[in-house]
């Protein structure tokens, strides 16, 4: 497959998406569990009624307190179509962020295509943990949650972007391989690291401190918000049926994006860079 997508399979990738985001949504009205559309997704939203036109995936946000409900329900009610994919689901899978994918699919982009495992077209799933409310703490944990993402991809065999030129990027490549070499002599797996990272980021969650972030992105603090700045969530259109995204929303895309209503130039618009995709028994 190219770089990019034809725009037939584009829409494809994105009809099946939507088609998940859809039966989730109508798990968490059945049970009152609120997720919300964030980041990139809801810019989407925001500006496009649906996806960003080139973008193939959708983030969906969720606070720690309520994810053990959705995950009962979502494989109660969806387990014959959809699975989670995490470090504890499957050993070989070396990211932070969980995935909801379809089963029988492959979706397979150029940073993962020499992985142990076979990703699905999925969805993103973020879970809102609490932020330490000291300056010092905030920084740490911030750091620390940071550093760990990056170990746990480079404990996999996962190909890191690296957005440099020259001998920058030759340093960084060299600095990559010696710290795989390394975790792989001191036996550290993803597993070990995902746990680690999943304590640090629920260690303040027994405190009830003012704000959360979802510690799963690269720079969390851009994404630290209260819950009122959450609710009450604004109901949009996306597609042909309705998502809630946080009150916030606007805040929350400028700090990202800046001027997110102007439409990025086109070699900055990008996506996962799929080198194989597979829609499964039936297509969709």
């Amino acid at each position: 497959m190219d770089e990019f997508y034809d725009q037939e399979t584009l829409s494809k990738v994105q009809d099946t998406q939507a088609k998940i985001l859809r039966d989730v949504l109508g798990v968490c009205e059945r049970h009152v569990i609120d997720t919300f559309i964030i980041f990139g997704s809801a810019l989407g939203v925001v500006r496009h009624h649906g996806f960003i036109p080139w973008d193939d995936d959708i983030d969906i946000g969720i606070f720690r307190e309520d994810l053990p409900r959705f995950e009962r329900a979502v494989k109660e009610e969806l387990g014959d179509k959809y699975e989670f994919l995490t470090c504890e689901t499957n050993l070989n899978y070396a990211c932070t962020v969980t995935h909801l994918q379809k089963k029988g699919t492959k979706f397979v982009s150029r940073d993962v295509k020499n992985c142990d495992y076979i990703p699905g077209i999925n969805i993103d799933i973020f879970i809102y943990d609490h932020l330490a409310d000291g300056y010092l703490a905030r920084k740490r944990q911030f750091f620390v949650t940071w550093f760990l993402g990056r170990l746990l991809f480079l404990s996999g065999k996962g190909t890191p972007f690296i957005p440099y030129q020259g001998i920058k990027k030759k340093v960084a490549e060299f600095i990559c391989s010696m710290v795989r070499i390394g975790l792989k002599i001191l036996h550290i797996t993803p597993l070990k690291i995902y746990r680690r990272f999943q304590k640090e980021s629920q260690r303040y969650n027994k405190r009830n401190t003012k704000y959360y972030s979802a510690f799963e992105t690269p720079k969390p603090w851009l994404n630290a918000m209260k819950k009122s700045d959450v609710y009450p969530m604004k109901k949009m259109p996306f597609r042909d049926f309705y998502v809630y995204i946080p009150k916030n929303t606007d805040q929350l895309l400028t700090r990202i994006f800046g001027d997110y209503m102007q439409l990025p130039p086109e070699d900055k618009r990008v996506n996962h860079r799929p080198c194989l995709i597979d829609f499964g028994e039936g297509g969709q």
